[in-house]
């Protein structure tokens, strides 16, 4: 009963994935044998799961980047095994944060002294991350101007994703020239408030990157590539099992899924995203949404094994400090 109790909330998340996943099935959306078409179209889903192993390699890049510049060195051998290790407990954990979580631990382990740092750079990681998902569809949508007038609810999508985007902007622009030194704020946050200090160290992570505007650049650059990438592997997913093929309009849709899936209502946002790609998919007559977006879980499904490989090799330590370099 107390097991119950203590993980009410992720049994409620499993249970919602289960029942949207059953309508979806027994509404007709989700075609199970449909799905075989990946091994019988196995060339294809060899394509796909390549370029899935290789946006998880320019993940381990940007989180390189993004960590290397904060007077931390992580060797891109490493931020590959640590990436691919989060991504083994993201798929086969039950919750979005579970490989966050082991990543955080393993990226922190040996820096007793940086581990907010850490942690604070692995957060930004994956809000970059979040950040171009959101904002990709933006970027493409002057390529679909006729399709985006045609359909009101596409549009407002659109213009809700713009005015998170923006105070996401406004908000980084006020907190990068904002000065933490001599902020009364922050020292009344530090010695008032409880996590005080370690909310202070945070701010001051985030805010140190205001003079590596290159690397954020770089790291958004990237990031951007890497999704249009994803998108890349559920195009070729829907080729290989869906009998009519891709369609051009689905470039502006499955990140918008892809976004959707994200959100934290149920486990790894199963359900969730085959149900708003699915809709996605219907409001320009097409179908095959959902299916799409679980031919792509299955990829992760495989690609992830590979995390399991790097993590019974037992790795103690991945982050080391520019002392810590010096003294090897």
């Amino acid at each position: 009963m107390n097991i119950i109790k203590k993980h009410w909330s992720t049994l409620l998340r499993i249970i919602l994935a289960v029942g949207m996943l059953y309508y979806l099935a027994s509404s007709g959306s989700i075609n199970w044998s449909s799905l075989a078409g990946m091994a019988n179209a196995w060339q294809l889903t060899l394509v796909a799961t390549l370029l899935f192993l290789i946006v998880t390699v320019l993940q381990s890049l940007r989180m390189q980047i993004l960590i290397n510049a904060h007077h931390l060195n992580l060797s891109f051998q490493a931020a590959i095994k640590l990436t691919f290790i989060g991504l083994f407990f993201n798929t086969y954990l039950p919750g979005a944060t579970g490989g966050d979580l082991v990543k955080i631990y393993y990226a922190s382990k040996g820096n007793p002294g940086k581990k907010t740092e850490v942690i604070t750079i692995l957060l930004l990681d994956r809000f970059i991350g979040l950040f171009t998902l959101l904002t990709l569809p933006l970027l493409l949508a002057p390529f679909f101007i006729p399709i985006i007038e045609s359909e009101k609810v596409l549009k407002g999508l659109l213009g809700i994703s713009l005015m998170i985007s923006l105070g996401i902007i406004v908000v980084s622009i006020i907190g990068s020239k904002y000065d933490l030194e001599n902020s009364h704020i922050l020292n009344w946050i530090e010695k008032k408030i409880i996590f005080g200090e370690k909310l202070k160290r945070v701010l001051h992570t985030v805010h140190s990157y205001r003079n590596n505007k290159l690397v954020i650049f770089q790291a958004l650059m990237l990031s951007y590539f890497l999704q249009s990438l994803m998108v890349g592997v559920t195009l070729v997913v829907i080729e290989s099992i869906n009998q009519l093929g891709v369609d051009i309009k689905m470039l502006i849709l499955i990140p918008l899924g892809y976004f959707a899936n994200s959100l934290p209502v149920t486990p790894g946002g199963i359900g969730v995203g085959e149900a708003a790609l699915e809709s996605l998919f219907n409001l320009f007559g097409m179908q095959g949404g959902a299916e799409a977006l679980l031919g792509w879980r299955i990829i992760m499904v495989i690609s992830g094994l590979t995390g399991l490989f790097f993590y019974l090799k037992g790795e103690k330590r991945f982050v080391f400090s520019s002392e810590d370099e010096e003294r090897r």
